[in-house]
């Protein structure tokens, strides 16, 4: 029930399972990006004027992860993410997706990019794959996919959505042709 040592008890598990060898894990964030814009925690420890953000690399929940990713935020006046020296883990991964649906700068999402590029070799195991938006065609077919098992506000129209080239047309504006989205506008 105390919450006073939860932080150390979360860095001595997330450290144990980092370097581990027996069991393979897999850890996913998304917004990834999100992270390395402008800071969302303050604190008057680390600052006394409670004016900068504490960076994420300071923040026990992220800093193992981003330590085995090898990033960092600069704590400089930009703020902008940069490439350190991994600490890999022995036997598991992290899968990371940026977001284009939240507002955050184009400058952070490329420095964060940039980064993670600068990472890729052959002995450290960093892949990046960028993952296009549907194209009109696809989003043709996961609306008629949606229809035909029923979600959300697709399941009583009677194919109508599907049938109006305006209607599909609008789900993908809307959408910008991302999977999640379309399916939240398929619903709502």
């Amino acid at each position: 029930d105390s919450t006073t040592l939860s932080s150390g008890c979360y860095a001595t598990v997330i450290d144990s399972l980092m370097n581990q060898t027996d069991k393979p894990f897999v850890v996913v964030m998304d917004g990834f990006n999100c992270y390395f814009d402008h800071g969302h925690y303050f604190h008057e420890t680390y600052d006394p004027d409670v004016i900068k953000a504490i960076p994420f690399q300071k923040i026990t929940l992220l800093k193992p992860l981003l330590e085995a990713m090898g990033l960092e935020k600069a704590e400089n006046r930009k703020a902008l993410c940069r490439a350190i020296e991994a600490r890999p883990m022995k036997r598991g991964a992290i899968v990371v997706g940026t977001t284009e649906s939240h507002s955050v700068a184009r400058k952070f999402t490329d420095a964060l990019s940039d980064a993670m590029e600068a990472q890729v070799t052959d002995d450290n195991g960093v892949k990046v794959v960028n993952v296009l938006p549907y194209s009109p065609i696809e989003v043709e077919h996961i609306v008629a996919n949606f229809e035909t098992i029923g979600v959300g506000r697709l399941r009583f129209d009677r194919g109508d959505t599907v049938m109006n080239d305006q209607e599909v047309a609008y789900l993908r504006l809307v959408s910008g042709g991302v999977g999640q989205n379309l399916l939240d506008s398929c619903i709502i």
